[in-house]
């Protein structure tokens, strides 16, 4: 009794512990960003000025379109490669498919400064130079297992008869696939794109090898920004981006419940 008390307690306090040093980065940064001199903590007093400040920064609001812009891109790209690769593997049985899969997942084992280091090395050799084009294609290897994952592990109990019902009704695979497959797979594909684009938006160590300077993502210009200035108004736009993928996370599981992404065949 005694012992299953102890472990019990040190288990909520290890929980505890661990969420603690998970929040606490969180929690001093967004407090940071009200401070109305400099970035120290706690705060030396309340403002909001920082916030307003961004509004006055064109070089942070066009990186945040570049962003933007890159990101929803990327997460279509990505999620329809992705849906395509899983569908493809799950009905695959040849003795390659260890080998496709592996390499469809090898991005979430390689760290991504290595994936970002051969791509420039790739379109320097190739006389390419970086442009948007390269920096979505390093954005779409870095994210593409997060799709195949999230489909492949879906598509595990998915019932292929309702493909074989349609397909016997007359429809084709085309249209088995985008009135049948797709829309139950959503539980996953929907999920994978919100991911995927939060992933693409926050990049920084692709990011600083293949982008140049007519396209500067919101993470470079931050880092940028802090070699000159380390004021509150870091913090502020931290907080903001922070608030965004909480956002898109509230979207996800009011869109399809954040269990169901763990539940093939919801």
């Amino acid at each position: 009794m005694q012992k299953t008390l102890l472990g019990t307690s040190l288990w909520y306090i290890g929980t505890v512990l661990f969420f603690a040093f998970l929040l606490a980065p969180l929690l001093i940064l967004i407090a940071v960003s009200f401070n109305p001199t400099s970035m120290v903590f706690p705060p030396q007093g309340f403002t909001l000025k920082w916030y307003g400040t961004i509004f006055d920064k064109p070089d942070f609001l066009s990186a945040a379109v570049s962003s933007t812009i890159l990101g929803v891109i990327t997460a279509v790209a990505t999620t329809t490669l992705g849906v395509l690769a899983a569908i493809g593997l799950q009905r695959y049985t040849g003795a390659a498919k260890p080998i496709v899969s592996s390499l469809l997942m090898s991005p979430l084992f390689i760290p991504a400064v290595i994936v970002a280091l051969a791509l420039f090395q790739i379109i320097f050799i190739m006389g390419i130079g970086n442009n948007i084009w390269v920096l979505l294609a390093a954005h779409i290897v870095v994210t593409i297992p997060y799709p195949v994952r999230n489909v492949m592990a879906q598509m595990e109990n998915f019932d292929v008869r309702l493909e074989e019902a349609a397909l016997s009704v007359g429809a084709t695979p085309a249209q088995a696939l985008r009135r049948v497959t797709l829309p139950l797979l959503k539980a996953s594909i929907i999920p994978s794109l919100i991911i995927v684009f939060v992933l693409s938006w926050n990049n920084y160590t692709v990011s600083v090898f293949l982008a140049n300077k007519d396209w500067t993502t919101l993470p470079l210009q931050l880092r940028a920004y802090l070699q000159y200035e380390y004021e509150p108004f870091v913090a502020a736009m931290s907080t903001i981006l922070i608030i965004a993928s909480v956002i898109l996370l509230v979207i996800v599981d009011k869109t399809v419940g954040l269990g169901s992404v763990r539940k093939p065949g919801s």
